[in-house]
């Protein structure tokens, strides 16, 4: 494909493209929006000052649909080639995808005056969306596919595969050369990304105006068209009002992620590791959720909650006091109780954010919490102090349906060894496997989020109430808010059989599986798990006849891992089949295997630096001029990427508990374990 500079380019193409319009009953129809019929993408490379500790962009690339390359050196040759096209293109839209927006956003908002409603943020300094000069409309193709742009024209199978050899390190001017491959490098980045796109947008049937922006919006697009036939009477009641939503935002928790303090920091063979299959699809076509609106009873006994969860089989939320709370037995290997769900605690005692003891504290649960707490802890007083309660039921069929045909369609479509590799059908099961999971992302999503404002160059929380978000965004509603915050709740519940059968065997847990000192027997609850699925329609045969299962165990690790070690959440290193694996958070997983070089390694101290990742700092509200190599060069906005480091450690609190320093009560003080007591 030809790469061409600003002024070589040959402008009247744009007069020559199509213009898209907005399909009917499209919202973009109703603003009159007209497209230029090309996809573009943008990217600029950028080199650290380090004198000054700023960074300047030292090439630029735009990719005009599978038309041509053009590459420019300065911001005062982007400028003048935007405004090229803008008067060539008149009142049209030109789309320019950018992988990361808003990192080139940085430097934008520098030579540019973005008024606030021309940028749409998601969180702060999280761009989405932005316009210039009611012209261009740049997108973020990262937040679109929720992947790195190597991941993403890779699963695409483009022709021009995002490159992986370049020196960051070396220190490049708008007029340093560069070398023939430098610049492959550069042009690629673009020229595989619309790519990518166009390959998607034609797979799905989609245009400009119809491809979501999110990689969520195809699972809500999917949903949205299926729950239009849902009574829209019963959809009003199971919209939360204000007070039911602000206590499911106090339950709302995540997956169960813990290390067992008796193994932290231990080298353990034979871990196995046992994992639920589509853990969140399986509870949302398995389990029951509230499915009328809340009736608030207020305080209560515990024993009334009791009725309202065994004798009526109500969904229950409900905010409690615990007096005294401790752990039935010292040995528990993941506390339920987080440290960050709970308010007002009283000299407690906590095991890496769990509460292992106090003498008093507040929390928020879901019936669900509440059963797996009582198996747990015991207490000299609980006091349920605003009690919610609402009608059990399944959710509505035509939902189910959805999260049905994509598990479905990734079972039949995943291709297994031996067969023909069928590159379309590839594509259609990556596609069915990211949207089945991202359905649970769609359902948590918060409805009252408060929206991020730019403005006079900064972000900040929009000035409105929950109540008027809630209001606004219920409009467009399709779901309950309630559904997501039980969807996690009955996966804890789901993980916590696997925990509790693998007892003093237990090592690690993450959402969807748990790590264990030699094999776990789960095939009672698997058979129980296998009736569910076959009466729900929770299942789907794969190409060769198989059938497959939502929600069962399966061991992963098959042999188990030669060695295991921990020193807690998110952080981890095993040996499997000889080859050393780490997962810890903000360490990339291949560099950090190979910089670690040894299990016997992971512990204290230990000091990731290539492997560390990167730290982005913002240098805003910045315009001067500065003599480099030999030149002057205008500095404005921008982020500097610089490597970081990352330390394994443990912090002093979580010393004290392994070290078995802090004063801790339990129910029990003699039960015997296997547990080695530090």
């Amino acid at each position: 494909m030809e790469t061409v500079n600003v002024k070589d380019l040959d402008y009247t193409i744009f007069e020559h493209l199509k213009t898209q319009r907005a399909p009917r009953g499209n919202p973009h129809g109703r603003k009159r929006k007209r497209y230029v019929d090309a996809v573009c993408a943008f990217d600029i490379e950028t080199s650290t000052l380090p004198d000054i500790d700023e960074a300047i962009m030292y090439i630029w690339q735009f990719q005009i649909d599978d038309i041509v390359t053009v590459v420019g050196r300065t911001w005062e040759e982007y400028f003048f080639f935007l405004r090229k096209i803008k008067s060539e293109i008149g009142a049209r839209l030109l789309c320019i995808y950018v992988h990361n927006l808003s990192f080139e956003f940085e430097f934008l908002k520098g030579l540019y005056d973005f008024q606030s409603d021309e940028v749409f943020a998601v969180d702060s300094r999280k761009i989405l969306k932005c316009t210039m000069w009611d012209t261009f409309e740049y997108r973020c193709s990262y937040l679109h596919s929720n992947m790195s742009l190597a991941a993403f024209t890779s699963k695409m199978g483009v022709e021009d595969l995002k490159l992986d050899d370049f020196d960051y390190d070396k220190l490049r001017y708008p007029w340093t050369e560069l070398s023939e491959r430098e610049l492959l490098y550069c042009v690629n980045d673009v020229r595989g990304l619309v790519q990518a796109l166009k390959k998607e947008m034609a797979l799905d049937g989609d245009s400009l105006y119809t491809i979501p922006l999110t990689s969520t919006g195809y699972v809500r697009r999917d949903c949205k068209k299926a729950m239009a036939s849902f009574n829209h009477a019963q959809l009003a009641e199971l919209l939360p009002p204000e007070g039911v939503y602000l206590a499911l935002r106090e339950a709302f928790r995540g997956g169960n992620t813990h290390a067992n303090r008796f193994y932290s920091g231990d080298i353990l063979p034979n871990v196995h590791s046992i994992d639920l299959v589509s853990a969140y699809p399986s509870v949302m076509i398995n389990y029951e959720y509230p499915m009328t609106e809340f009736h608030h009873e207020g305080r209560a006994s515990l024993d009334r909650v009791m009725d309202l969860i065994y004798h009526k089989g109500k969904a229950v939320l409900l905010r409690i006091c615990f007096y005294d709370v401790k752990l039935i037995s010292r040995y528990t290997g993941v506390p339920y109780l987080a440290r960050d769900k709970c308010r007002n605690i009283q000299n407690g005692h906590f095991d890496n954010g769990r509460i292992l003891d106090a003498e008093y504290l507040e929390t928020t649960l879901t019936d669900i919490d509440l059963k797996i707490v009582m198996g747990m802890y015991t207490w000299s007083a609980a006091d349920p102090y605003d009690v919610f309660y609402a009608r059990y039921g399944k959710l509505p069929q035509m939902f189910r349906d959805v999260i049905l045909k994509y598990y479905t369609d990734k079972t039949q479509l995943k291709q297994n060894p031996g067969e023909s590799y069928d590159e379309e059908k590839e594509y259609f099961y990556f596609k069915s496997k990211n949207k089945l999971n991202s359905l649970y992302g769609m359902t948590a999503q918060d409805p009252a989020k408060i929206s991020i404002m730019f403005q006079d160059g900064q972000f900040s929380l929009k000035d409105e109430s929950i109540a008027d978000v809630l209001k606004k965004n219920y409009k467009k509603a399709f779901l309950s808010y309630a559904w997501g915050v039980w969807v996690t709740a009955w996966c804890r519940w789901l993980l916590q059989q696997g925990i509790d059968a693998a007892g003093d065997r237990f090592v690690y847990c993450d959402t969807d599986s748990v790590k264990t000192i030699g094999p776990v027997d789960m095939s009672v609850f698997n058979e129980e798990m296998k009736q569910r699925s076959i009466k729900n329609g929770g299942y789907a045969k794969d190409s060769t006849g198989r059938i497959h299962y939502l929600g069962l165990f399966e061991d992963e690790t098959v042999n188990g891992y030669e060695a295991f070690v921990t020193l807690g959440a998110k952080k981890y290193a095993y040996v499997e089949n000889g080859k050393l694996h780490i997962t810890i958070a903000g360490v990339n997983k291949k560099e950090g295997a190979d910089e670690l070089g040894d299990i016997r390694n992971f512990k204290e101290g230990f000091i990731f630096r290539k492997a560390g990742g990167t730290e982005s700092v913002y240098n805003d509200a910045i315009n001067y001029d500065y003599f480099v190599d030999g030149r002057w060069i205008k500095i404005t906005d921008n982020v500097v990427i610089r490597p970081s480091t990352y330390e394994l450690g443990i912090t002093e609190e979580y010393r004290r508990i392994l070290m078995g320093v802090a004063e801790i009560k339990y129910s029990d003080h003699d039960i015997p374990g296997l547990y080695k007591v530090r």
